[in-house]
């Protein structure tokens, strides 16, 4: 062989290794980029198993107000259990029967849970709220009650 041919096809070996690095590096790059966008789509499509219920606190202005396992006369009150002048969490509130007590009426109730057993008490004893009217904030979607 003579030395240019030589020269030429080591150049052109040269060449051709120089660009399959090339093209095999980028192979890996976009195969890692492509797994990498795969995974993060598949993360925003995944929706959790059970949303837990929506929740807010309410504050309950009286004292010994009563607690009852559904919104109504017809469940008995909880024996030892008495809500006074604090916060509760409230998960969602229905209407019921009537509560009065002195110039404040209301249908409405709200499911609470005040650290021990989660019931039901009177809209009326519920801060923020009017005659007659739900609590502002609580939900009234009855699928967001816990059961």
């Amino acid at each position: 062989m003579n030395a240019s041919i030589t020269s030429a096809t080591s150049t052109a070996t040269s060449a051709t290794a120089t660009r399959s690095r090339r093209s095999a590096g980028l192979r890996r790059t976009a195969i890692a980029g492509a797994t990498a966008l795969g995974a993060a789509l598949s993360l925003l499509g995944t929706a959790p198993a059970q949303a837990a219920p929506e929740s807010t606190r309410v504050y309950v202005w009286a004292t010994g107000v009563n607690m009852r396992s559904c919104n109504s006369f017809q469940c008995p009150p909880y024996s030892n259990v008495k809500v006074s002048t604090m916060y509760v969490t409230a998960y969602c509130q229905n209407r019921g029967d009537v509560v009065s007590d002195g110039p404040y009426r209301n249908d409405w109730w709200v499911q609470v849970d005040a650290g021990g057993p989660r019931g039901w008490i009177s809209a009326v004893y519920v801060r923020g709220g009017s005659n007659m009217s739900p609590i502002p904030g609580v939900s009234q979607n009855f699928g967001d009650c816990a059961f």
